[in-house]
């Protein structure tokens, strides 16, 4: 069963500010200077639309998933207006395999009450944050409510804790480190942190082996073919690959363009003495692993 884990739903210019497009079309032609498995349908006449993910592309894009998890993320500090409403009408649309999760600003002052009403009003099952997006330390204190809130609600987050290409993002509230305060402090909270935390992947796989209920997500990974192995690896050593979970990011890439992207991890060591990451823990990641972190009606 394939599961897409980490989706989004926005697009130019309803969603996504003139900063934001330009430089997510800088950080896109870099990526496709390293491999093909990047999305990218647009001409350079249409290049704000490097980063729309619409109902209709999406839908084609992940024709070949099972199931899939969809939100938007609210980051106005960014230049990113994530509509909730949207998310939740797509989802209940196509129940039989999208399910939506919600975002919340945590500067907002109403940001605890806004989850509740996602939750319970929306329908949406899961939370996504995004502390260099958002612009929040997520370490302090003050938002402990609203991971209490997830927790009592019993849904699960996507953190965004790694770099990113925005400009104003603060690199000081995204090592994934700064996640362990709220692992303690909610030790029932089910947390999943994107993109293995890079570039801090060290970091993230030795925090997800100290935490039951702690995991990662693969997106994005493969883009950087050195930094993707020596992350697989590093998680291997700690005996966490099991909570290595399949994602795509799309719009950044296709289920389709990720997956191959994985098994591609071993490349960069072809012809060496270098140890390989099993292709039996690849397929688990692909296949088996989000079954411990979420489940389907």
């Amino acid at each position: 069963m394939l599961v897409d884990i980490h989706t989004n739903l926005f697009w130019y210019p309803d969603h996504l500010s003139e900063e934001f497009v330009e430089t997510s079309w800088a950080a896109k032609r870099a990526k496709m200077r390293l491999t093909a498995d990047v999305h990218c349908d647009v001409t350079d006449d249409r290049w704000k639309h490097n980063f729309d993910c619409r109902p209709e592309q999406l839908l084609e894009a992940t024709k070949g998933c099972d199931r899939v998890i969809v939100f938007a993320i609210q980051a106005p500090f960014t230049g990113i207006t994530g509509s909730q409403e949207a998310v939740a009408a797509f989802a209940r649309k196509h129940a039989d395999r999208y399910q939506g999760w919600c975002s919340v600003d945590p500067n907002d002052p109403a940001c605890v009450e806004q989850l509740e009403h996602c939750v319970r009003h929306l329908g949406l099952r899961g939370l996504k944050l995004g502390p260099i997006y958002q612009n929040f330390n997520p370490a302090d204190p003050k938002h402990l409510p609203l991971f209490r809130k997830a927790e009592s609600l019993g849904i699960p987050i996507n953190w965004h804790q790694g770099t990113s290409f925005v400009r104003q993002g603060p690199l000081k509230y995204s090592n994934p480190i700064l996640l362990e305060d709220i692992a303690v402090a909610c030790p029932d909270l089910r947390m999943i942190i994107s993109h293995l935390g890079h570039p801090w992947e060290t970091e993230c796989v030795v925090l997800i082996r100290k935490h039951p209920h702690l995991y990662a997500d693969t997106s994005a990974l493969h883009y950087r073919p050195l930094r993707h192995y020596q992350a697989f690896l590093t998680a291997l050593e700690y005996g966490v690959e099991h909570k290595l979970i399949f994602g795509s990011d799309f719009p950044s890439a296709t289920p389709e363009q990720a997956i191959a992207g994985l098994w591609k991890v071993n490349d960069v060591v072809k012809g060496t003495s270098f140890p390989t990451f099993p292709e039996e823990a690849l397929h688990r990641i692909i296949y088996e692993n989000w079954k411990q972190f979420i489940a389907f009606d």
